[in-house]
């Protein structure tokens, strides 16, 4: 950040692989969420189908707190992926900005933004 014209553009676009990194998992996870909604709510002729796809399942209580279960993760991890997207954007702006370069406060702004970015991206991950 101490030279913008020189490693400003370096570090917009490695911002920007982690935002593209931090949305394929997000929409993954919101995907994987809709697709497991869709087994819960279906079922078929003879019973439900869910539980068929469940491994050890011998109620459809366990079952649907199986799937319960992991749909809660999967929405978790997109809500935290979407709040990872919402930081690096942010480092991203504040990054390219040429005022305040000397500033020190200004400076552990961006990196604790950078970091707070990276820890919900390992969390959502």
């Amino acid at each position: 950040m101490s030279d913008p014209l020189k490693n400003g553009v370096l570090a917009v676009q490695t911002i920007r692989n982690n935002i593209m990194a931090s949305t394929l998992l997000a929409t993954t996870a919101i995907t994987l969420s809709s697709l497991i909604d869709v087994f819960v709510s279906t079922t078929s002729d003879s019973g439900n189908t869910a539980s068929r796809l469940v491994y050890g399942n011998k109620s459809p209580i366990l079952s649907s707190v199986k799937y319960f279960s992991i749909l809660l993760c999967f929405l978790v991890a997109f809500l935290l992926n979407v709040h990872s997207i919402r930081y690096y954007a942010h480092v991203r702006f504040l990054a390219s900005v040429p005022t305040w370069k000397g500033q020190k406060y200004y400076l552990e702004y961006v990196a604790q933004n950078l970091n707070r970015g990276s820890y919900f991206w390992s969390l959502g991950l």
